[in-house]
């Protein structure tokens, strides 16, 4: 997810789902798409085809003097809006609402724009389990929403960042194909249901598992929330993540190194020199046979991957030609811990329980 700090104060009330706007695809010179039933493309001129055939599908080109389709010119922007009952898709995917097609710099960026309660039918399978209690499932779609909504609303003053991505820099979203029908029922039995603090939206982070206790944002990312802190989580010891180990050559490791850091020679050592009060690893020194190198632990687990160093609460030895990691967690271990709460469902703990304990001084509020 993404470490995105915006200072905003929004009017959070509204009739219906808001709509949100997800980039899909970015850097793309082509793309199919169409509609499972008939649908309308507009181009920015004014100009309009209606498809009537079910499934026509159009090759959508980057040109040099805008988008094409079927060598026509349609402008830089183009927009494909279903008839009822009709999904837009997209390179073979189904999705919900409209899809927005704008070229720049001869690349094309695709945007879906749906109702946020839509968007989270296509985001919480890849966030959590449908086989989870009823009540993990739903403190995450709140969760999720939450997320949404604040994400979309802080980027009114600047445009560029109003739009979700797709992927785990914000939430990951597959539209229809990533739907379930128990994720479905979560999302609607919270509907319009997000978290607050003192009437506004929280900053909603979430994770995979803290490793027994979970983080502070001030002190993973500098910027304090009173909801934010970190605290001891008994929840999470049942997690296949709450203890890893990894195996990294010398080898491997110093190739990693070198594609951020150059004149690095034979690496001897890798040791922890600071810690949070959370136990994760603040910053590391590396001992090379040309010096030292000082480096932040967030830093150091993203040069290593995000999915192998699984988190900064790790020990680190040398055996031999290797380094052996051992830790704790998976994730940046900021706000709900993802195998407590399926935990805390499981022992009974109500939604809101569930959200009070990750996010303390919060409530949940029904905005529409």
């Amino acid at each position: 997810m993404v470490t995105l700090f915006l200072s905003f104060s929004l009017p959070i009330s509204a009739k219906t789902s808001p709509l949100v706007k997800v980039k899909i695809l970015e850097g793309q010179k082509v793309a199919v798409v169409g509609a499972t039933g008939s649908y309308l493309l507009k181009g920015e001129e004014g100009q309009s085809l209606r498809v009537k055939s079910p499934f026509s599908l159009k090759k959508i080109k980057a040109g040099k003097k805008g988008i094409t389709v079927g060598g026509r010119v349609w402008g830089k922007r183009l927009v494909i809006e279903p008839d009822k009952n009709s999904l837009t898709m997209v390179n073979g995917r189904r999705y919900r609402g409209t899809i927005t097609i704008q070229e720049d710099n001869h690349s094309l960026t695709v945007i879906n724009e749906l109702p946020l309660e839509e968007y989270l039918y296509g985001v919480l399978k890849w966030e959590i389990s449908p086989t989870w209690p009823l009540n993990a499932m739903t403190a995450q779609a709140i969760v999720a929403r939450t997320f949404a909504f604040s994400r979309s609303n802080s980027g009114q003053e600047n445009k560029s960042s109003c739009y979700l991505a797709a992927d785990v820099t914000d939430q990951v979203y597959g539209g229809v194909e990533s739907e379930d029908a128990l994720v479905r029922i979560a999302v609607d039995l919270t509907r319009g249901e997000i978290i607050t603090y003192q009437n506004q939206p929280i900053r909603a982070y979430y994770h995979c598992c803290c490793g027994g206790y979970t983080a502070s944002s001030r002190q993973v990312w500098g910027k304090d929330f009173p909801y934010l802190r970190g605290s001891p989580d008994p929840f999470c010891a049942d997690s296949p993540y709450y203890y890893w180990t990894i195996l990294i050559s010398e080898e491997e490791l110093r190739a990693l190194l070198e594609k951020t850091y150059s004149c690095l020679e034979r690496i001897l050592e890798v040791r922890p020199v600071s810690w949070d009060d959370s136990g994760r690893v603040e910053e590391v020194v590396l001992r090379h046979q040309r010096g030292r190198l000082w480096i932040k632990g967030t830093q150091f687990r993203q040069i290593l991957g995000f999915n192998r160093l699984k988190s900064t609460r790790f020990q680190v030895k040398k055996t031999g030609d290797q380094f052996e990691f051992r830790g704790r967690g998976w994730g940046h271990g900021v706000g709900m811990c993802q195998w407590g709460a399926k935990e805390m469902a499981e022992r009974g703990y109500t939604t809101e329980e569930i959200l009070i304990f990750y996010y303390p001084g919060t409530r949940i509020k029904k905005i529409y």
